[in-house]
């Protein structure tokens, strides 16, 4: 087990102490936070230290670092923006103005109009099957699913970890077994949490929430 993780069953329930995060960090952070994401969207790259620092300040950008609100791959770059991915990941959004950008997982994706305070379109994978799966939410909720079949979402909380240590296991599935099966593999990776599609997008929004 990770020191600091608490192992529970898995759960429906959500940890609402996780949500705030993005509320949490100075205004300056803030207007930094969304002018790497804008960079990453148009570029479609990982960003530099040393660009991001002359895009945004040193200061900025060393506090967006240390709470863990972006985080750097191998080379050292800014790659994770949460929700925006610099790298494919198979979960890819189009928000209502055209953008389009992958994010880091399914979670992140349901997050979207609340990071952007804009609907967008989610196509994404299921994890039992590899069948597309796709998605038009707004901030109000969800307002298209396919398949039509239920989905449910997993998701993993690392204890203040960088959320890239377990994005791998944010997923959709459209087999609950399945995805209690693949939770209990990762159990020594945080607490487990199993959803629905309405209540993962709930979770999102209060994560997201900026």
């Amino acid at each position: 087990m990770v020191a600091g993780h608490k192992v529970i069953q898995v759960s429906s329930g959500f940890d609402f102490s996780k949500s705030g995060k993005y509320k949490a960090i100075s205004s300056e952070a803030k207007t930094a936070r969304f002018l790497l994401i804008d960079d990453v969207i148009e570029t479609k790259e990982a960003i530099p230290l040393e660009k991001a620092a002359a895009l945004v300040g040193q200061k900025a950008l060393t506090e967006l670092l240390e709470k863990n609100i972006v985080n750097l791959n191998q080379d050292n770059e800014i790659s994770h923006l949460y929700p925006v991915s610099a790298i494919e990941t198979g979960h890819s959004v189009q928000l209502d103005d055209g953008r389009q950008f992958n994010t880091m997982c399914a979670i992140d994706s349901l997050g979207c109009p609340s990071t952007f305070h804009i609907g967008c379109e989610i196509f994404s994978f299921c994890s039992d099957t590899d069948e597309r799966v796709y998605m038009k939410i707004s901030e109000r909720g969800i307002e298209t699913a396919l398949p039509a079949a239920d989905i449910f979402v997993s998701y993993i909380d690392n204890v203040g970890q960088p959320s890239c240590n377990c994005c791998g296991g944010m997923s959709f599935f459209q087999h609950k077994q399945n995805a209690l099966d693949f939770l209990k593999q990762r159990k020594e990776d945080g607490s487990l949490y199993l959803w629905t599609l309405n209540e993962a997008f709930i979770a999102a929004k209060m994560m997201f929430d900026n």
